[in-house]
């Protein structure tokens, strides 16, 4: 048994990022207040250049003061939005790994609570595949106060050389070697968690990326979406299939689909 470390934006999902694709709901449902897109401006007017990528990432400001125990709410709303289809080749390399018996670990700086979505999606996804798997998380943790967000990051940001530690104290708690451990990532970001472990895979890697995949010898995975069915997409297909059936008997023809041959 080994584990296999995942990042989650632009290596299981298309990229815009689940935070951009959240943030982005909350703007149209009108859940933010312009005192919060102030504070989150007022948060970097003193931070250094060469500061400012991690002070961006450790900003939350514009989560102020809602509440967290509203979450399902938000979610609610924002499911279909913020949770992109798996790349396929993704479910596939994911479930490869669980047949041999590495547990999976989703390693991502998106808030905390988009990434237990993905897990339950991902769980959701493997189980139709026949596995019962528990995916471990490793994200952002937002700090609460009163119940209700602050706007702050409780620790820190889990991006870079965070990454890579976290992953190192995880197996050394369950006493793997990350010589057997495997890690996917598509940013410069992920640089560190990919030099940890024994196999290390870019996954559409970004330009400054490819760089260091020469440099390195990093093997590259190329994962785009295709014909290959997600759960929704196969129960999407049956109730389709069903309502097509049921307008036969009224003189409806119906046309083959697309990639009918599709798993």
């Amino acid at each position: 048994m080994s584990l296999a470390f995942f990042d989650i934006d632009g290596t299981l999902f298309a990229k815009p990022s689940l935070e951009r694709r959240f943030f982005w709901s909350l703007q149209r449902q009108r859940k933010i207040p312009l005192r919060n897109y102030l504070a989150w401006l007022a948060e970097l007017v003193h931070v250094s250049p060469r500061e400012i990528w991690m002070a961006v990432r450790a900003n939350k400001m514009y989560l102020r003061g809602l509440s967290a125990k509203s979450w399902s709410e938000y979610v609610a709303h924002t499911h279909s939005i913020c949770l992109p289809q798996f790349f396929p080749a993704a479910l596939q390399r994911i479930w490869w790994h669980c047949l041999r018996g590495d547990a999976i670990v989703l390693v991502s700086g998106t808030l905390s609570p988009l990434a237990e979505i993905t897990k339950f999606a991902l769980e959701r996804e493997l189980l139709w595949r026949g596995l019962e798997a528990t995916v471990t998380v490793i994200a952002t943790q937002l700090e609460v106060c009163n119940g209700h967000w602050s706007g702050r990051v409780s620790g820190v940001p889990m991006f870079a050389e965070t990454k890579a530690r976290t992953i190192r104290e995880l197996a050394n708690a369950r006493q793997i070697p990350l010589a057997q451990c495997s890690a996917y990532g598509d940013s410069s970001l992920d640089r560190w968690m990919l030099a940890a472990v024994g196999h290390p895979f870019a996954v559409n890697p970004t330009r400054r990326m490819r760089r260091m995949v020469k440099l390195r010898g990093w093997q590259t995975l190329l994962w785009t979406h295709c014909s290959s069915r997600s759960a929704d997409e196969h129960r999407d297909s049956k109730l389709s299939d069903s309502k097509l059936n049921a307008g036969k008997g009224f003189g409806v023809v119906t046309l083959p689909r697309e990639n009918e041959g599709a798993p």
